[in-house]
């Protein structure tokens, strides 16, 4: 009774400091876990291995601790990366730039890791740990690169054949026969992250050299881009066939899951001469692990307790990210000159609007050029002026998040970007958008608005959000501009509108942010 005593208690002196920093870190990070989690639970999108990923980590993580009976201690000068980790933690909340927060979630725990094993016994766990990596939902920023490369590889293989096809964008047309869009779900994200997380598992399983584990990994990523790559082609030379009779269009998420099981056969196979080679069988030398930096009781404990304090002074500091969401936001009391525009009813411009969510006030006016009206058959050209606003920036209403869009992906098509010079002399971004339904175009200028300083890049937008922290205003407003006409020069058309409205616009954004 008293050796089992002994053994729960020492279980217990060698377990309690991890718990303590662990505990600390994810009262400031649980935010994030739990928004990294809720993407596990989608399905039908390229995360859902997460669950099982997590699995596997906490059974590597164990397999690795009942090997190495790893021993804690304070390694103080893991604080320095810790540190600057959470520094990038604090600059993506303060930024509400969700993916640098996410980014830092695996070197945050491995750096935990470090200051109480030190670098000989922390190496051991990079894999086990820095395999949930795959499951955070920052790679999604690939998937338009990922969308043109597959189609310039698809542009290839059909030239080797006699198909009659045009390229536009991500849209391939096989003339007189159909129109195949390699969309985000085409893209080959969700096989890249599987051939990666299974890479990076079997290595960690059977590979004791770096050297196999690299090639490995990267051969595992060749094998899953081509896999797409082959998906992709013979869904559209099928549809080509059968003239878009093919039952690949409708089930083309299973036939790919088939495709990449058929590229694992020869990728293992590889995988399995790799472990029979020479510098994978050669004996390797045991050499006695020397853990230093203990230096006592008293030293771990005075470790954790720095180590844990550093994640709750950060919470304590950041400015709050929550805040009241409007069910539906209010609206701006703005007037424009009546005696040139006429008002039209609507809230699009030939079926366009910006997507905007959350937003907190909003200003949407369609409307007409008086003095472009002739004859009795109404007004040929129309126009546009919105103004989305938010108080001020925080979780799900921010002006720069991944639901804000000028357009709509699925239904416009830029063709043009140009530049619009305000009446205050800052340039404006231009944009000539046209409709893949209805071919009409769509001319427009915009820019950010972030406490009285105008961008016109987004992650300049961005890093406005941490001036306005500083500043007596911290509001944040998309202002934008647009016309659409048929026999006129949209992007005069435009910049006239910009002339004309934007002073009043921009003066009564002011009045109210300002009072």
């Amino acid at each position: 009774m008293t050796i089992e005593r002994i053994r729960d208690r020492s279980l217990v002196q060698t377990v309690l400091p991890f718990l303590i920093i662990f505990g600390a870190l994810f009262l400031l990070i649980w935010p994030t876990v739990e928004g990294i989690v809720s993407r596990w639970f989608k399905f039908d999108e390229s995360y859902s291995h997460g669950l099982l990923l997590l699995l596997v980590s906490v059974v590597l993580v164990v397999r690795t601790v009942k090997r190495d009976s790893p021993v804690p201690g304070f390694y103080p000068l893991w604080l320095v990366p810790f540190a600057l980790a959470l520094i990038a933690y604090g600059l993506g909340d303060i930024l509400r730039v969700q993916a640098l927060r996410e980014l830092t979630v695996v070197p945050l725990l491995l750096g935990a890791l470090a200051i109480l094993l030190g670098w000989q016994q922390v190496k051991a766990f990079i894999i086990p740990v820095g395999i949930l990596f795959f499951t955070v939902p920052v790679w999604d920023y690939l998937s338009w690169t990922l969308q043109v490369i597959t189609v310039e590889i698809n542009r290839l293989l059909l030239g080797l054949f006699e198909i009659d096809f045009e390229v536009e964008g991500v849209f391939v047309y096989l003339i007189g026969v159909g129109t195949f869009e390699v969309a985000h779900g085409c893209s080959g994200l969700r096989y890249l992250l599987v051939g990666q997380s299974l890479a990076a598992l079997y290595g960690e399983l059977n590979f004791r050299c770096l050297r196999s584990r690299i090639v490995f990994f990267l051969t595992a990523v060749g094998f899953a881009l081509v896999a797409n790559w082959i998906r992709v082609f013979v869904i559209i030379y099928m549809g080509y066939e059968t003239n878009m009779e093919t039952s690949l269009i409708q089930d083309h998420d299973n036939f790919g899951w088939w495709v990449f099981a058929a590229t694992l056969v020869p990728l293992f196979f590889i995988g399995r001469k790799m472990e029979m080679s020479r510098a994978e069988q050669s004996p390797v030398p045991e050499r006695e692990m020397l853990i230093t930096g203990r230096g006592g009781s008293r030293r771990l404990w005075s470790g954790v307790a720095a180590t844990s304090a550093l994640p709750v002074l950060l919470l304590a500091l950041l400015p709050s990210s929550a805040g009241e969401i409007k069910a539906t936001p209010e609206s701006f009391d703005f007037v424009l000159g009546t005696e040139r525009f006429g008002p039209l009813f609507g809230n699009r411009l030939s079926g366009w609007k910006p997507q905007v969510r959350n937003p907190d006030l909003v200003f949407v006016q369609t409307m007409f050029d008086r003095e472009a009206v002739t004859g009795e058959s109404g007004p040929e050209q129309q126009l546009f002026v919105g103004v989305y606003s938010y108080e001020y920036q925080r979780h799900r209403a921010e002006l720069v998040q991944y639901y804000n869009r000028i357009y709509d992906r699925d239904e416009w098509l830029p063709e043009r970007f140009f530049k619009v010079t305000s009446p205050s002399g800052f340039p404006l971004q231009g944009l000539t958008l046209r409709s893949l339904s209805s071919g009409k175009h769509v001319h427009l200028a915009y820019g950010y608005y972030v406490a009285g300083v105008w961008e016109t890049d987004q992650w300049r937008a961005k890093l406005a959000q941490v001036v306005s922290f500083f500043r007596s205003r911290m509001d944040a407003s998309l202002i934008v501009f647009g016309t659409t006409c048929e026999a006129c020069d949209g992007e005069a058309a435009v910049s006239d509108l910009v002339s004309d409205a934007m002073p009043a616009i921009v003066n009564q954004v002011d009045q109210y942010f300002q009072r």
